[in-house]
């Protein structure tokens, strides 16, 4: 941390009066966590964030249930720590200049952070050209602390994305996610899938998206000295706008759905819901309901995002339903229907939402009915009205809180599968694959290193 307190004094304050509350409350997280998993549905790794302006901010985890909160004087050291309790240590928002909390890439060791986070509230750290450029006050991103400036230096890691979100909505949708290829949901299927690198970033939606070459999944080293069959299937929440091999550092593919042609016979969609704008600082409550005249709802995602502040105690940035219960939430959900309650404000800025929103898998005929029940209003559509097309419904005239129902996309354009053939370039070739969706949403694969 800083140490010139006439300048860097609140920042100083801020931070170690965190720290200070973590440790305070240490126990009681540990409890929590170890009441909270259940084998198979739900598990909670222990964690805390070191941070380091010289080497870089890391985020500590560990597989069991507990962890010692062990502060240390550099990275080396902390290494040392963790190596003592067998867990990992994440370098965290790397794209920051070296000696500006970003990665230094010269003390970067595999063993200790088998990956590294490259997404999260703090932007994208993937290249230098990647989407969501870093904005904070802590600067812009630097070419020599991305993932990609790390792999040409001959660095095997993965890549994943988390929140940070400093207002602590959990999984806030858009601020960053990971995603874990693991042969079962406990602690020691997910640990040694984190440990052999089968993960990848995404920004918020649901995106699998996979990647193999001569079957091999992201994360492992290979040796093929001839050619190497290459697959990707990609299966997005969205209409995807384009699907990108990367070998070595550039784009040598790059895939997109088919055309597909539709009629009223069933067949499965994705259809979105997003609630809000409206007046700025000023509540609403929502209570919204959806249900199906025929056909059935195959899955709902929530896309349920917290308040996008880094220092939430700042004047003039209190929560919205800032209460002791989270302030979006699924209800009910059936074959049929599904029913929410969400609380939002209008959008901070014109580029800078705080809408939420629900993404639907349905298989149904066009000539269903799709009928949202919110806030004491009824709409109602056909699925045919809503194809390639969404519909916007204003609550209370002009400048009131909105829902926006659509549109609704064909599956098969959500959908990308391909394999072909590629011939070795170098003595060691690094493929990765990246995937955007038409709304902005990304995922970005670990790499597969393929040896002559």
């Amino acid at each position: 941390m800083p140490t010139d307190r006439a300048r860097y004094g609140p920042i100083i304050d801020y931070h170690q009066q965190g720290f200070a509350a973590l440790a305070s409350n240490w126990s009681e997280l540990l409890a929590q966590q170890k009441a909270s998993t259940l084998p198979g549905e739900f598990i909670a790794f222990p964690s805390y964030e070191w941070h380091s302006r010289q080497f870089g901010d890391h985020n500590v985890y560990a597989m069991e249930a507990d962890l010692p909160l062990v502060d240390a004087p550099h990275l080396p050291a902390l290494r040392d720590v963790v190596n003592k309790t067998g867990g990992i240590a994440i370098p965290h928002h790397i794209g920051y200049r070296a000696g500006y909390r970003g990665i230094d890439w010269s003390e970067y060791r595999a063993d200790c952070s088998p990956f590294v986070e490259v997404f999260s509230l703090h932007g994208c750290s993937v290249s230098d050209d990647a989407p969501y450029p870093m904005l904070h006050e802590m600067g812009p991103r630097d070419f020599g602390s991305t993932a990609e400036a790390g792999w040409q230096l001959g660095h095997r890691f993965g890549i994943v994305g988390g929140t940070d979100h400093h207002a602590a909505y959990p999984g806030s949708h858009g601020d960053g996610r990971m995603g874990v290829f693991a042969e079962n949901l406990t602690r020691e299927g997910l640990w040694e899938a984190l440990r052999n690198r089968r993960v990848y970033a995404a920004t918020g939606d649901r995106i699998d998206a996979r990647m193999f070459v001569d079957d091999a999944w992201i994360g492992e080293s290979i040796q093929s000295a001839s050619s190497r069959h290459v697959r990707a299937i990609v299966q997005g929440a969205d209409t995807i706008d384009k699907v990108e091999l990367i070998k070595n550092g550039r784009v040598i593919e790059r895939f997109f759905p088919p055309a597909v042609e539709v009629s009223n016979a069933s067949r499965v969609f994705r259809l979105r819901l997003t609630w809000g704008w409206g007046r700025q600082k000023v509540p609403i409550a929502w209570q919204g309901r959806l249900a199906l005249s025929a056909g059935t709802l195959k899955d709902v995602e929530t896309c349920f995002a917290g308040q996008a502040v880094v220092a939430p105690q700042t004047e003039g940035q209190a929560a919205a339903g800032d209460t002791e219960f989270l302030p979006h939430a699924l209800l009910e959900r059936d074959d049929s229907h599904c029913a929410w309650r969400s609380i939002t404000q209008g959008n901070e800025t014109m580029r800078h939402e705080t809408t939420q929103a629900l993404s639907l898998e349905i298989e149904a005929p066009l000539d269903a009915r799709l009928t949202v029940e919110v806030n004491g209003q009824r709409l109602v559509h056909t699925l045919s009205e809503l194809l390639h097309t969404a519909r916007s419904h204003f609550l209370n005239g002009l400048l009131s809180e909105a829902i926006r129902i659509g549109p609704l996309i064909p599956i098969e354009a959500c959908q990308v599968s391909v394999e072909f053939t590629d011939l070795p370039e170098r003595d060691v070739d690094v493929y990765r694959l990246q995937v955007a969706q038409r709304n902005g949403q990304c995922a970005w694969l670990t790499p597969i290193w393929v040896e002559r």
